[in-house]
């Protein structure tokens, strides 16, 4: 092909691990003139100083990093060991912790088993306190029926007697002397009593008063030989009353017997249980204006006004539920 020149032969024997160069280097560079000679720059400051520097240089450089490796690992060896230290101490707590926990829940289950113990006491005492209320409540039925009982044998043995009030005692006051008041007060009333229909005249036991003292007022038991009299004697004397005048009215002037004049008052001879009620019976009448409290065969009696329901008294508490009725 034109215009394409061909590679040159490779030389033959040519050693390429030797060069060549001339022998003598002065007369070569005599010979080659044209050849500039060549200056080093020069080495700054700051640039390194060969390989003995670099080394310096590596050397100061890992003794550093080893300085503060090896201050890195003090400190991580201190804070680990601060670590180590704080971890046991939070472990003596947490076993401190568990022990007072487990004392606590020791105490607590004797607390538990106290509790129960005593609940049980209280429910035992509980039903044992209801036992005894039940049981108190029927001893008292049982001892309200038997007082009733007693009153009722009580009234029954004075079923005919009458008690006589206001009557001052006197020399003269022997069972004569008091049969013989009894038997005026008959006359006065209309229905005349013998002494015959009297069982016994007495008054009720006391003190007697001597000298200037008051006179003695204890009331006068008369005992009738009927019920049927006694009935008769007691509606005579209602009936007197209601139609005389007050200054009129059943006194111990009318029936003979000396001193100021007094009224008399005759009812039912009661059982002190029944006297008692009566009394508190009339104190009730006063406080709330009932106008009638009367006893009629032992028994007590209240009413309002005339024409109204009369209520039968047997006991305090019939007294307490009228009052709360009243309210």
């Amino acid at each position: 092909m034109a215009g394409v020149q061909r590679t040159p032969p490779r030389p033959q024997n040519i050693n390429l691990t030797q060069t060549q160069s001339e022998p003598d280097i002065n007369s070569a560079s005599e010979r080659d003139d044209y050849v500039t000679s060549r200056h080093k720059r020069p080495r700054p400051e700051y640039s390194p100083r060969g390989q003995n520097d670099i080394q310096d240089l590596f050397e100061t450089w890992k003794r550093d990093q080893d300085n503060r490796i090896t201050k890195i690992l003090e400190d991580q060896t201190t804070l680990i060991s601060k670590l180590v230290t704080d971890i046991s101490e939070i472990k003596a707590q947490n076993i401190k912790i568990q022990e007072s926990n487990a004392e606590i829940f020791k105490t607590n289950a004797e607390i538990e088993r106290s509790m129960s113990f005593m609940n049980q006491k209280f429910e035992d005492l509980r039903k044992e306190v209801e036992e005894l209320k039940k049981e108190r409540q029927e001893q008292r039925g049982y001892i309200e029926n038997l007082e009733k009982k007693v009153a009722d044998l009580q009234y029954k043995s004075r079923s005919s007697g009458v008690e006589i009030r206001n009557i001052p005692e006197t020399d003269s006051d022997t069972t004569n002397g008091l049969m013989k008041t009894v038997c005026n007060i008959g006359k006065l009333i209309g229905v005349p009593i013998p002494e015959a229909e009297l069982r016994d005249v007495y008054r009720l036991p006391g003190k007697p008063t001597t000298g200037s003292a008051a006179p003695s007022l204890r009331p006068i038991i008369a005992e009738f030989t009927t019920v049927r009299t006694k009935q008769n004697v007691l509606s005579a004397i209602r009936s007197y009353n209601n139609k005389v005048s007050k200054e009129n009215k059943l006194n111990t002037e009318l029936i003979g017997l000396p001193g100021k004049r007094r009224a008399v008052y005759v009812a039912e001879q009661l059982p002190p249980s029944s006297k008692r009620l009566f009394y508190l019976a009339r104190e009730f009448a006063k406080k709330h204006s009932y106008t009638f409290c009367w006893v009629s065969n032992g028994n007590i009696f209240l009413r309002k006004q005339t024409g109204d329901k009369h209520f039968l008294i047997n006991s305090e508490k019939c007294l307490q539920d009228l009052a709360t009725k009243n309210m």
